[in-house]
């Protein structure tokens, strides 16, 4: 269930960063800024804001940011929705049931 959960979240953050999702849900989103070139850089970070409340971390503001930052890059690349989803699902798959 809670993999279901991470899919779906993830789906709805790439659907709103990729501009098919209603303006509001894009502007919860801003990139990570760093003071250095990192590598990282590759699989545009976002920052995540700082909360205080357990309903806060569970926010969609906070939740989005948080999964979307734990993927490797290649589970991130540029591509369309249908690619996005099929690498997450290998992604949690193998999180999920391989040790």
């Amino acid at each position: 269930m809670q993999y279901r959960i991470i899919l779906k979240i993830s789906t709805r953050a790439y659907q709103a960063l990729s501009s098919t999702q209603p303006a509001y849900l894009n502007s919860m989103f801003a990139p990570a800024r760093h003071s250095r070139q990192l590598q990282s850089v590759i699989s545009n970070p976002l920052s995540i804001p700082r909360v205080k409340t357990k309903a806060g971390i569970r926010a969609f503001s906070v939740a989005a940011p948080t999964l979307w930052n734990s993927p490797p890059a290649n589970v991130i690349l540029e591509g369309n929705i249908v690619l996005f989803r099929r690498r997450l699902k290998t992604y949690l798959f193998k999180a999920a049931y391989l040790p």
